[in-house]
């Protein structure tokens, strides 16, 4: 914590800025200190240099310039990688859709098993249950109660 508010006092001297700067001259008191405020001036003054170099366009040129810009948004777009991607698509959901329907197909025909009954049993005094199939292969589940009792 001390080391960072150090480097924004350093950078507070740097930039001129007189509300954040130490008051004492005591800022640079460790060799890593003098490496930051050195790494800071070294990046101001390679951002200097880079802003100087940056290429223009003067009043001449502009005219080559815009001519550049329009042909680029003139020109069409190559079709090839358009077509090529298409055809990839497709064949890719060809490969899919073939790959599902012999999956689903393939499987031999199994009987449905969804009236299967395990087992059955009832709470009510006197009942009794019995589970038969027919031959058409239904299942039946009868509860048998006493003959006095009316539900």
């Amino acid at each position: 914590m001390f080391m960072r508010r150090k480097q924004k006092q350093i950078a507070a001297l740097l930039d001129a800025e007189r509300q954040y700067a130490p008051s004492d001259a005591s800022a640079l008191e460790t060799s890593e200190l003098q490496a930051y405020r050195d790494a800071l001036l070294r990046l101001r003054e390679g951002a200097q240099a880079a802003a100087a170099r940056a290429p223009e366009i003067s009043d001449g040129q502009f005219g080559a310039f815009m001519t550049g810009i329009r042909e680029g948004i003139e020109a069409p777009a190559p079709r090839r990688a358009a077509g090529l991607l298409a055809t990839a698509s497709l064949a890719a959901a060809a490969l899919v859709l073939v790959m599902s329907l012999l999956i689903i197909f393939s499987r031999p025909n199994e009987p449905v098993r969804a009236t299967e009954v395990e087992s059955a049993h009832t709470e009510l005094d006197g009942a009794a249950v019995d589970c038969y199939d027919t031959t058409e292969g239904t299942t039946t589940v009868w509860v048998t109660m006493p003959e006095n009792d009316l539900w």
